[in-house]
């Protein structure tokens, strides 16, 4: 009697020790009775294409890819699909036989938690965007191609900034829907106070109020800038309810947690691997009880 292995998928960064996504895409696999083990894989940025190697040898369904492998995976698959190809950077590999297809699921998981947790429709909305990293050229992405009137894009370098509006005016007019105003401005209240008054949603994409980043206990713009117009969407998540969170509800805004996005982009993964619709519920309590442990094990 042959004993069948389980099939492998898991995620891939450096350091990888932060992530909770093996808690809730284990929870959806057993929840869906799939036959399959997620785990995290601690692999350095040397390690990369070796990985990769493995998944093509079979036994894989595929992997996430989380910072700072996202570039580096774009080169190693075989095939990019066109939410990669307009992102510019890889998140999700899919295994087809020994090829690897690299995909991007962080527009569809932004813009799933915007609208369903939300309750925002961006069409002919004005939006802000601070930070201009891999997961802001995602939101740009998903943001221009749900129909934003104007998007400002504000980062400490404006250079950054003019870089990533320029590629979101090329990604989204590549699919036929590169309508909106795209315009780079410098991270500071200057620039930002007549722009962010006329906005009805601000997105954050930086690690500033981050626990264990570099500026934990800070806010990307200054809390005198939000107002109740606004709804204020923090891609952090951890803590749930970080600093800018807490000065937009102080000003009467909407606001919205960033580990809705995690799992949503997460749970487009799993479909894409399963063929199978994914247990979101499931995959969000899961990923709330383990954000809640992690903070309670470091306090």
């Amino acid at each position: 009697m042959t004993i069948r292995e389980p099939l492998n998928a898991g995620v891939i960064g450096w350091p990888i020790g932060h992530s909770i996504s093996p808690q809730f895409q284990q929870a959806a696999f057993n929840h869906l009775g799939i036959d399959a083990r997620y785990e995290a894989h601690a692999v350095k940025p040397e390690e990369v294409r070796g990985f990769f190697d493995r998944l093509r040898r079979g036994g894989w369904l595929g992997c996430n890819v989380t910072i700072p492998h996202k570039a580096t995976a774009a080169e190693c698959v075989d095939e990019l699909t066109p939410e990669a190809q307009a992102i510019g950077v890889v998140n999700t590999v899919i295994v087809q036989g020994d090829r690897l297809v690299g995909h991007n699921t962080d527009a569809t998981g932004f813009m799933r938690a915007l609208t369903e947790d939300g309750g925002f429709d961006a069409r002919g909305k004005d939006a802000m965007l601070l930070g201009a990293g891999g997961a802001a050229m995602a939101v740009a992405i998903g943001l221009a191609g749900a129909g934003v009137r104007r998007l400002w894009i504000a980062n400490r370098s404006v250079e950054r900034a003019q870089a990533l509006a320029e590629l979101t005016r090329a990604g989204t007019g590549r699919g036929g829907h590169g309508t909106a105003d795209v315009q780079a401005l410098p991270l500071d209240a200057g620039a930002l106070r007549a722009p962010i008054a006329e906005a009805t949603l601000l997105v954050n994409t930086t690690s500033v109020g981050m626990r264990g980043g570099p500026a934990p206990a800070e806010t990307p713009l200054p809390p005198e800038l939000l107002g109740s117009h606004l709804l204020v969407y923090d891609l952090v998540y951890n803590p749930a309810r970080t600093p800018l969170l807490e000065a937009a509800a102080r000003a009467d805004a909407r606001t919205l947690e960033g580990l809705p996005m995690l799992v949503y982009q997460g749970a487009a993964a799993f479909e894409r691997w399963t063929g199978q619709p994914a247990p979101a519920d499931v995959m969000l309590a899961t990923a709330r009880r383990a954000l809640a442990e992690r903070m309670a094990a470091q306090h």
